[in-house]
């Protein structure tokens, strides 16, 4: 086990999950060779599982801060200067390193380089460029990658899922289990579809376009989600075009399985365009009705 290892990668990868194991390996005391650690059932692991472990240290922002502040680090730091209280391995973990200061980070960053017996640091991060240069270089990085939609497919249908929702959860989350979980449990984000299915994906010419556009009348404070849905969407069915995979294409309408490529990426540049407007505070009435008339001018390329 190295002595310091960073863990990076997207939102809801696993990061922190592994990071606790790992941590919690360290802690555990329990009979067995290292492969069968943590054991979860001994005195280390269920202390160490409770936060309660006076040798596992968790630095993290204090109640009502949004950064790991010098302090913070001080007092672990401070700890650290101490011999073990049990006499065996000591591990520091910190979740989400990127909210540590640049003051906090240059602390960690001394104690390091002076290194300790027996002492271990585990630290997560969404962003990896977030974290000094000077402390990347002296902690083993480890790139947790996104799941295969497979995978997180299983995972869904195992807590229960449903099988149509499970197959589009694992397409849209970008490969991240936790943002899966998250999407699953927001109702908001499922009426957010049926409304970009019922817009912007219902449009089939200049005459449908005033109804497409009075299902989005009142989705003004919804515009970003809706655009990122929309986008997801066409992307998905871009994907299955060029590739010739079915998989992304089923939600679609037949007609619109026919569109060529160059389309559907006239059509994501169109989305593009949308939202940089709503970053100008263009209002949404006008950026949507003109996004639905670019998807408008594309269809009647290639539906008859």
């Amino acid at each position: 086990m190295p002595a310091a290892v960073l863990l990076s990668g997207e939102k809801g990868v696993g990061k922190r999950t592994f990071a606790r194991l790992l941590a919690q390996a360290l802690m555990c005391t329990g009979d067995g060779n290292e492969k069968n650690k943590p054991c979860g059932q001994c005195r280390g692991c269920r202390r160490f599982m409770a936060r309660t472990h006076p040798d596992a240290l968790f630095p993290a922002p204090l109640p009502k801060e949004k950064s790991i502040k010098l302090d913070t680090l001080r007092d672990t730091i401070s700890a650290l200067s101490r011999h073990s209280l049990e006499g065996g391995r000591r591990t520091v973990l910190i979740e989400n390193a990127e909210l540590m200061t640049p003051q906090a980070q240059n602390a960690l960053l001394k104690t390091l380089e002076d290194g300790a017996e027996n002492t271990y640091f585990l630290l997560t991060c969404d962003i990896e460029s977030a974290i000094l240069p000077t402390i990347r270089s002296r902690c083993r990085c480890v790139r947790v990658e996104p799941w295969e939609a497979e995978r997180i497919q299983q995972a869904l249908l195992r807590r229960g899922v449903n099988q149509a929702r499970a197959r589009d959860l694992a397409r849209f989350c970008q490969g991240s289990l936790g943002r899966a979980l998250q999407m699953q449990e927001d109702e908001g984000y499922w009426q957010a579809r049926e409304a970009v299915k019922s817009s912007f994906l219902s449009v089939r010419g200049t005459a449908s376009l005033p109804a497409a556009a009075q299902k989005l009348k009142d989705q003004k404070e919804n515009g970003d989600r809706l655009l990122d849905i929309l986008e997801q969407e066409v992307r998905a069915l871009l994907h299955a075009r060029v590739t010739g995979s079915p998989e992304g294409a089923e939600d679609f309408p037949d007609a619109w399985k026919a569109a060529p490529p160059r389309s559907l990426e006239i059509i994501l540049e169109a989305i593009f365009s949308a939202r940089r407007q709503k970053n100008a505070n263009v209002g949404w009435a006008a950026l949507s009705e003109g996004l639905m008339q670019t998807i408008s001018e594309e269809t009647k390329k290639w539906q008859v």
